[in-house]
Formats: C-alpha cells, sequence, structure tokens
C-alpha cells in the first residue's frame, strides 16, 4: 500500500509521466485536430514535463515539499503552447498543496491533487467544454468519495483515471470539431498519460527510472536584480537545514545579530535560510550545529551590482517597445523593421514561458507590447504577464498579419495604454487568411477535409478543402474580397516562392480589377501562403 509519499516516491511519479508522455506524445499530437489537422499539443506538453524533469533529475532525497516547489518552477518555466500552460498549473497547484512537507499521506496528496484541477481552471479565463479542463473536472468530480475513504494513494489514481478516461469519451459530445474529426481531446488524453504516468512510476511499472538521463535544466539560477543590499553585508547567502533541531522562531534570534534582509521559512522538519551577511562562513558553521546542511548558495551582490551597472552603461533601454513572436526570415526581417524584438515561434514550434521572459528582460525596453502572432502562445504570454506585471501588455494577434498590422499603429512616442488601444483597433481592420495541406484525414466545420488536400482558413469564412492549391487559393479569395476590399498581400512561405504567387496574382487582377495585389517574402514554414485583405 502507498499510505505515505515520501520524495523518492514523488520523484518517480513524475518521471514516470515524463517517461510515458515521451512515448506517447505523437498519438497526442494525431489527436490535435483543431484549428487545424497539424497540431503540437503533444510535443508542448511533453517540452513541458521535461522542463520540469529537469529540476528534479539530480535530487533523490529532497521533502516531497521541496521536490513539488521545483518540478512547478520547471513546468512553468517550461510551458509551450495551451496545454502545456494548463498542465504546468496542475502542477503548480500540486505544489501548493505539498508546499512546506516533507512526507504527504494519501488524503494530503490527493488534496494537492484536487489543488491542481483548481488552479488549471483558474488560469484559462473563458474554459471551453470539450477539452482537457472538462477532463480534469471529470477526474475531480469522479474521485471525490474515494478520496473520502481511500488510503492508498495508488488505489486514488486508478480512480482518477477511470474517470478521466470517462470524462475524456464526453468530450467529442461537448465539443463538435472533435465528433467531426472522431476524436477526443489532445489535452484530456495528454492529462490521462500524465496520470497514468504517476502510477506507474509509483507503483514500478515505469521501467527503469533510474537510467533516464539527466536533462539541461531550463531554469538557471538567475542573477539577483535590483535586490537593496548594504556594503557591509555583500553576500547572499541561502541554505536548507533538514533535519534541523531548531524552530524558526530560534533560527531568526541566533542570526539576527549576523546580517540583514533576513527571510527563514520552516517547513515539515527543515529549515530554509536567506541571509545578507558579512561573514557568511560564520553563519553557515552556526547552522552546520543545527543539522544538515542543503542547497548552499552564498554570491558576491558586489559583483553582481557591478555586473549590472557595466550591462546598463552600456545599454540604455527605451521606455517602450514591441515583442513578436514569428517564424520565417521574411516575417522577422519585416517584424524587425517596424522596431520590434523577436522571438522564433509559431505553429509547431511555441515558445515557452521562460523564452518569452528571458527576451522582455534581456530586451531593448523598459515595457513591452507582445504580439504573439498565434493562438497557442496567447496563454504563454499571460502567465509571462502575470510574472511581469505592468510592464507587459498583450495584444492578443493569432498570426503574423494581424500582428503586422497592430505594429504599424506603434508609436514610441505614446504612452502603453494609448498604444495598445490604437494597435487593438488596427488589428480588427484587416481580413486574414492561411492556406496549408493537410497531413490527416478529419472533419472540421462540417468540411471533409482528406490527407494532402490543401486548406484555407480565413477569419470570416469557413474552412476550404482542396487538392488544386490555386483552386483553394479563389475560393479562400472569394470569401474575403469585399466591395470595401482594396489591397490583398500575399506572404509566401519557405517552401513557395514569388514566381508560383505571379499566375495567382495575375489571374486575381482580372477577376478583381478594383483591388491590388502584392506579394511578400514571409518564410514561414507549413504555410504556402498567407492572406492580408485591407
Amino acid at each position: 500500500m502507498y499510505t505515505v509519499i515520501d520524495g523518492i516516491c514523488f520523484k518517480n511519479m513524475l518521471a514516470g509521466a515524463y517517461q510515458l508522455v515521451e512515448k506517447k506524445y505523437t498519438i497526442i499530437n494525431q489527436l490535435n485536430v483543431f484549428p487545424v489537422p497539424d497540431g503540437d499539443t503533444g510535443n508542448n506538453m511533453l517540452n513541458t514535463l521535461r522542463s520540469m524533469y529537469s529540476m528534479i533529475s539530480q535530487d533523490d532525497h529532497e521533502a516531497v515539499g521541496i521536490l513539488a516547489e521545483k518540478a512547478a518552477a520547471g513546468a512553468i518555466m517550461g510551458a509551450r503552447g495551451n496545454s502545456g500552460v494548463i498542465l504546468s498549473q496542475i502542477i503548480h497547484g500540486i505544489s501548493r498543496g505539498l508546499h512546506g512537507k516533507k512526507t504527504a499521506t494519501c488524503g494530503e496528496m490527493s488534496k494537492a491533487f484536487q489543488y491542481g484541477i483548481l488552479y488549471a481552471y483558474r488560469s484559462v479565463t473563458k474554459p471551453v467544454e470539450g477539452t482537457i479542463l472538462s477532463v480534469a473536472r471529470g477526474i475531480a468530480k469522479g474521485t471525490r468519495e474515494v478520496l473520502r475513504t481511500e488510503r492508498d494513494f495508488s488505489k486514488v489514481l486508478e480512480a482518477a483515471i477511470q474517470s478521466g478516461e470517462e470524462a475524456l469519451a464526453r468530450t467529442p459530445d461537448q465539443l463538435q470539431v472533435l465528433k467531426d474529426a472522431n476524436v477526443v481531446d489532445a489535452g484530456g488524453q495528454g492529462l490521462l498519460f500524465f496520470l497514468q504516468g504517476c502510477l506507474n512510476g509509483l507503483t514500478g511499472e515505469a521501467g527503469d527510472l533510474d537510467a533516464m538521463a539527466p536533462v539541461q535544466p531550463v531554469i538557471q539560477r538567475m542573477e539577483a536584480k535590483g535586490e537593496a543590499f548594504s556594503i557591509e553585508y555583500p553576500y547572499c547567502t541561502e541554505f536548507i537545514v533538514s533535519p534541523c533541531k531548531l524552530k524558526a522562531k530560534e533560527v531568526r534570534t541566533a542570526l539576527s545579530s549576523w546580517g540583514e534582509s533576513m527571510i527563514v521559512a520552516e517547513g515539515d522538519n527543515l529549515i530554509k535560510v536567506h541571509i545578507h551577511a558579512q561573514r557568511p562562513g560564520h553563519v553557515l558553521d552556526m547552522a552546520a550545529n543545527w543539522g544538515t546542511l542543503h542547497d548552499i548558495k552564498c554570491d558576491n551582490m558586489m559583483d553582481q551590482f557591478n555586473k549590472n551597472r557595466e550591462m546598463s552603461l552600456h545599454r540604455e533601454k527605451k521606455p517602450l517597445g514591441m515583442l513578436a513572436v514569428v517564424s520565417g526570415k521574411g516575417w522577422e526581417s519585416l517584424m524587425k523593421n517596424l522596431g520590434c524584438d523577436i522571438v522564433r515561434g509559431g505553429q509547431t514550434m511555441n515558445p515557452s514561458v521562460q523564452e518569452l521572459s528571458e527576451a522582455i528582460t534581456n530586451g531593448s525596453a523598459d515595457k513591452y507590447i507582445i504580439l504573439p502572432n498565434n493562438k497557442n502562445i496567447i496563454l504563454a504570454a499571460q502567465q509571462v504577464q502575470k510574472i511581469m506585471g505592468e510592464k507587459l501588455r498583450i495584444i492578443p494577434t493569432v498570426n503574423p498579419m494581424e500582428g503586422l498590422a497592430a505594429a504599424m499603429a506603434f508609436s514610441g512616442e505614446r504612452s502603453l495604454e494609448e498604444n495598445a488601444a490604437d494597435m487593438e483597433q488596427r488589428r480588427g481592420e484587416i481580413q486574414t487568411a492561411i492556406m496549408t495541406s493537410a497531413v490527416r484525414d478529419s472533419v472540421v466545420d462540417g468540411t471533409m477535409i482528406h490527407q494532402g488536400d490543401f486548406m484555407g482558413l480565413g477569419s470570416a469564412c469557413p474552412v476550404i478543402a482542396d487538392p488544386d492549391l490555386a483552386s483553394c487559393f479563389f475560393r479562400l479569395l472569394k470569401n474575403l474580397i469585399s466591395s470595401d476590399s482594396e489591397i490583398v498581400t500575399l506572404y509566401y512561405g519557405e517552401d513557395f516562392s514569388e514566381e508560383k504567387c505571379r499566375p495567382l496574382m495575375e489571374k486575381a487582377r482580372s477577376l478583381y480589377p478594383g483591388v491590388s495585389f502584392e506579394a511578400c517574402s514571409g518564410g514561414q514554414p507549413l504555410y504556402p501562403l498567407y492572406l492580408s485583405v485591407e
């Protein structure tokens, strides 16, 4: 029976989850049919768990609360795409439920997993039925009775998986696009793989977890920036004492005359200390008498201060800038010409929360307006906004054409609020569409799509499927152009060219003599053509 979960058991659970999703992520990808059947939900969930595992792979004897905190930090900063961010919030909620615990009973562990589901719901402004959140809610509801009586956590996980499978089976009835494609929700399936992996790791059915190769941590320890300190106490000293003979109050009294900016946090038989010290060696000698020391860190803040000052002298930041997420050399050039800092990413290559955060921290401006340019990146951007606060505003652009239109309305002379309002208005003044090819048979919005078909997806028209690219293009154009349309711009991808655009534009000019047609290199992968109409 698994009545008490210690750090080793918990690490095995998380390692088992990462291991199983690593084996199954392609299945998750294949289920991901919305908005187009070239999804990357499996990749995003796998990258989130890889980042999580990178933070705990070297920890063999940590308290369960410390492990959970590290795992959550890794998952959040490595989260990619909507499902990846939601999964990271589940892991974050589990961490909150296990905070300060050396071990966890079955009831405490069960409550922590319930916390995880609560945090996942909080992370999404408008939950949609038939998604990973519906599966998570089904798990919470289905295990409510089991939690009251069961003392073996493996049995709780088994009940959770069973409830989750029943909820997952209902997702096609909750979301029409899943029903049309005859699939269940990809993120929900990924969540079940996560739970099954946890169960496998707990019970020893996950294979050789000890043989799993450690991965490079996504989060490196960041330098203190802007932390106030006295020249008399230049050493930022941190350590954990576990087990610890003293209570937190006694530790504070003992260290009070040996430094400043002291934080003493008490967990289950452990103490975490942060102190700015004059003689860190003496502080550590004292602490060694209280118990065993772990995670010792000592940084010279004068060195950090001088380094940061040197960097600031060489680079003066502007008050406000733009950060655009784009893929393709053409799009990078277009956005840079409008003054944007660039993060590479897009469909199937969503940047993580960590990558977005670092781009802003190391960028050319104090405050930023971010253009995600893909709906799967918006949720990750929202997580960055929670971290950055007022330093960041999001214009929820869903493709690079909307981002380009919004960026054209930007002015460094106006405030963040004024720019955000103008950019939001400008992005709504254009019609956009994308063309790609299907990698599998599916049904989207009632349209039957065959593998290899070209698909046209517009902001104001239903999905178009056609085996011929030109035919698909003109059917899409017919839905986009209105009597008010003046300019149509074709942005061709890395596998297309201006030469291939010319016959399309020549025919389009004859069909729509009052409209100007232009072609521009975008260089985007997967999509031969992007279209913008204004």
